[in-house]
């Protein structure tokens, strides 16, 4: 088996190619009615909310980094009317965030790009908000992307995401397993990922760390994808709905235990007096403890 620090961008977008080839979505089982696309574990209110903390508006260009199938650009620019560039190593989530964009028609304010973050070049302060959920722990070098997305940053620009952590030590023997299951060339703790982006030059406005959304999404995942078997089993084969099946097991004992969760942060380049940071999570649909 291959260490999680030798994953590539590529075999990234393989990953979710095989994922969301054949139309099935993790989301729409997970979310349900709420389901607009996202492919992350926040729902529709609270990506929302992130944008407003991010103070997201008509006048904002948001780069979208690991945009997947489109959902969450498409509808910040439809209820904030923001420009958004997505770029997603997936050629499938690519397409099918295009043909979301198509057919919402926001061509006018939402492209879509397929490429690998390493390679993407932009000028300088050109960029007003970087977004990401629960997508940057696909990326290798974080410490690095983050370098580049400061660059990319104008003064008083906004990174802003969510994004998987280790809240607390996984299980020896079953961490580098798990990490080749999901595609992770690591994960980031929330200490290292504050740690990160200060060092990036960039300032936390907003920080949140919970096990709570993972629970609340990958319990419900885990029960569908255990009784809905054979539409899945029969599409994909044994082999494979058994090793989808193993990692979401793993994800949601990891997540009810405390120790696979999130980390949402809003982090500001500076540019003159900046607002006190604050603490606590964007109001959504829901209210729950931290785990």
């Amino acid at each position: 088996m291959r260490t999680p620090e030798h994953v590539t961008a590529a075999e990234v977008g393989q990953f979710y190619d095989a994922m969301w080839q054949d139309g099935f979505s993790p989301g729409a089982l997970a979310h349900g009615a709420a389901y607009i696309g996202q492919e992350c574990l926040l729902s529709a209110a609270e990506i929302l909310a992130l944008g407003q903390i991010a103070e997201i508006s008509r006048a904002t260009f948001v780069l979208d980094l690991g945009s997947g199938t489109g959902g969450p650009a498409c509808y910040l620019a439809q209820h904030l009317g923001c420009r958004v560039l997505g770029l997603d190593v997936s050629a499938v989530g690519q397409a099918r965030a295009s043909r979301r964009a198509q057919e919402q028609g926001l061509q006018h304010l939402v492209e879509f790009r397929h490429g690998d973050v390493q390679h993407l070049e932009l000028p300088a302060a050109s960029v007003d908000v970087i977004l990401g959920l629960d997508a940057w722990c696909h990326i290798p070098q974080r410490a690095a992307m983050l370098q580049r997305c400061a660059t990319w940053l104008r003064a008083g620009g906004r990174l802003a995401f969510y994004d998987h952590v280790e809240r607390h030590p996984l299980p020896a023997d079953e961490r580098l397993p798990f990490y080749a299951q999901c595609c992770f060339p690591d994960l980031e703790t929330p200490r290292s990922y504050i740690a990160a982006l200060t060092a990036a030059g960039l300032q936390v406005d907003f920080e949140t760390e919970t096990a709570f959304n993972a629970t609340r999404v990958y319990t419900p995942l885990l029960a569908a994808h255990t009784t809905q078997r054979d539409s899945p089993e029969a599409s994909r084969g044994p082999a494979r709905y058994q090793a989808e099946l193993t990692r979401l097991q793993r994800m949601q004992r990891f997540a009810a235990y405390g120790m696979l969760g999130q980390i949402g942060c809003v982090a500001l380049k500076p540019a003159g007096d900046t607002n006190p940071r604050r603490t606590g999570r964007p109001h959504g649909e829901y209210s729950g403890d931290h785990a």
